[in-house]
């Protein structure tokens, strides 16, 4: 052998560990995941979405038996896959299985297999990375149906939940099983607590389990007094007038019974504050369609919403309830549109409902004619002029600067020096040059141009402007809704954010906007609903502070 073969030889035996290296390791890359030893972390997501995370190397405390459960969860799993028969094809009993996905992290490389199981040991099946599917053996299947992991396939692992309102309540003790596919129980693992919880319980004190008891004892202590031990269907007894602390002890049990799945009992012991119940009041009974009424509610909780229906409808009308002092209010107006008739308003708040029923009388609308230019009508009432309103008012009208109390008080004033007639009135309906035709939402004074116009009663300017419509438009909110407007201006005195007095100089007459001749138009509205002023000059909107 001569020289130069030898020095060949030599670099090709140098480079052979390097080339057996690289070989075992895309050999490694390859293949499919059936020795635990290859395994240095395990993730198992469960079709609930679930995640169980198993490796051999946790350290601290408890560190030996959670490294012993680890790698003897590894090696079940790796086990079972090397146990599995390779299929020819996609097995049609996966359309009726559930997923799990595992995730086998290596020192060099993370594999993702995919299991199919369903509650039947013999259609188990997995995909692994490469795309082929195994079925997994029956007995290797059983195993895996009797892991904590496996719980979501059975109906009987969704445990008693108790909740008030949207709370959730812990229980202090909780022991729940749930039954196997081959019918015995397995105990399921539950979160308890052995603190004394404080929750918010409306006055009727209900609350509610997910899954019903088929025994439920309660015991509930106002102090060291126990004022009541019975069942759940008895607890409305307890008669709660104002606001107290109350502490329950609640018994549950679930038997084992035919055609259940789970069976188990728990233990609860909480506090709860209770609320004394919202009541609901209307400031009267009769009113005149056009007109608007007033619903105060006692003892509502901060955090509790108050549902409002009334049949007939009210045009798709929802009533805000404001914080006015130790009350909550709605003002409800009836549109001139709404049919008169009895209207029966039913509210509910924090589990207490409440029928109010309002008369409301016949108003009839009279009809008048009006001529305007044509040049105004062009330049002033148009389909554009009127949709330009619209974008621009109705977040105005639907608005609330006044977040708290009203600022209203006594009676209102008509907002024009006194004498002045009215040309139009409110819900007149005004037909324009014997054609087109409106309601008119407010009243039209006959003014030259140049009076003053004043705040009708106490509130905050929200807006100075001026559109083709309406003219210099001047608007006041008053608290609870209820607002103001001025239209057909020559000229406003008064800025966004100031705050007036009934009687106050807010701006001066004119003749912009569409009108037939120097005048102004003062409205009232409820959250965009126009609404009758008559009754206001004489008497203060009447308010019940029960």
């Amino acid at each position: 052998m001569n020289h130069k073969l030898k020095v060949v030889i030599f670099i090709l035996l140098l480079f052979i560990p390097t080339y057996l290296a690289v070989a075992a390791y895309i050999t490694s890359q390859d293949a499919s995941v059936e020795d635990s030893r290859d395994v240095v972390k395990m993730s198992i997501v469960d079709p609930d979405g679930g995640t169980y995370i198993f490796s051999p190397e946790n350290e601290g405390e408890d560190a030996e038996e959670l490294n012993r459960e680890a790698a003897s969860e590894i090696a079940f799993l790796t086990a079972m896959n090397k146990n599995a028969k390779a299929q020819e094809m996609k097995p049609d009993a996966i359309a009726e299985a559930k997923t799990f996905t595992v995730t086998y992290d290596g020192f060099n490389r993370s594999s993702v297999y995919e299991y199919y199981f369903t509650e039947d040991p013999g259609a188990a099946f997995f995909r692994d990375p490469d795309g082929i599917y195994y079925k997994i053996t029956s007995e290797d299947a059983s195993a895996f149906l009797c892991k904590d992991y496996a719980a979501c396939l059975y109906n009987g692992s969704v445990y008693p939940v108790l909740t008030i309102g949207d709370a959730t309540v812990l229980p202090l003790e909780l022991d729940w099983r749930y039954q196997l596919f081959n019918g015995t129980y397995r105990p399921l693992e539950t979160e308890t607590t052995p603190e004394m919880h404080n929750y918010r319980m409306n006055a009727r004190l209900s609350f509610s389990f997910n899954l019903e008891p088929d025994v439920i004892d309660i015991s509930v202590y106002d102090g060291e007094n126990m004022i009541y031990k019975d069942n759940y269907a008895n607890l409305s007894q307890i008669s709660i007038t104002e606001q107290k602390q109350l502490r329950f002890h609640i018994e549950a049990k679930w038997y084992e019974v035919d055609g259940k799945e789970g069976q188990g009992e728990a233990v609860y012991d909480f506090m709860a504050t209770v609320n004394a119940p919202a009541s609901f009041y209307l400031n009267t009974t009769t009113i005149t369609n056009g007109e608007f009424c007033v619903i105060t509610v006692k003892d509502k909780p901060e955090d509790a919403d108050i549902l409002f229906t009334a049949e007939p409808d009210l045009g798709g009308f929802e009533p805000t309830f404001v914080e006015d002092g130790d009350y909550y209010r709605a003002l409800v107006p009836v549109n001139y549109a709404n049919p008169a008739g009895i209207y029966t308003f039913t509210l509910s708040c924090d589990g207490v409902t409440q029928e109010l029923v309002l008369n409301v009388a016949e108003y009839e609308y009279l009809e008048t004619s009006m001529t305007v230019a044509q040049s105004v009508i062009d330049a002033t009432r148009t389909e554009a002029t009127l949709a330009s309103y619209d974008d621009i008012m109705t977040p105005v009208a639907s608005s609330l600067n006044i977040g708290t109390d009203h600022l209203f008080e006594g009676t209102f004033s008509r907002g024009v020096p006194d004498g002045t007639s009215i040309r139009a009135g409110y819900g007149r309906i005004r037909v324009i040059n014997g054609g087109a035709s409106y309601q008119n939402p407010g009243v039209v004074y006959m003014v030259s141009e140049g009076h003053e116009v004043s705040a009708v009663n106490n509130g905050v300017v929200i807006y100075v402007g001026e559109t083709d419509l309406s003219g210099v438009t001047v608007v006041v909110e008053h608290g609870l809704g209820l607002k103001s407007w001025y239209k057909n201006l020559s000229e406003a005195v008064v800025e966004v954010g100031d705050t007036v007095n009934k009687g106050d100089l807010l701006a001066y007459s004119g003749e912009t906007g569409f009108c037939d001749m120097a005048s102004v138009q003062i409205d009232l509205t409820v959250f965009g609903v126009p609404v009758c002023p008559y009754s206001l000059w004489d008497n203060a909107i009447p308010i019940n502070n029960p």
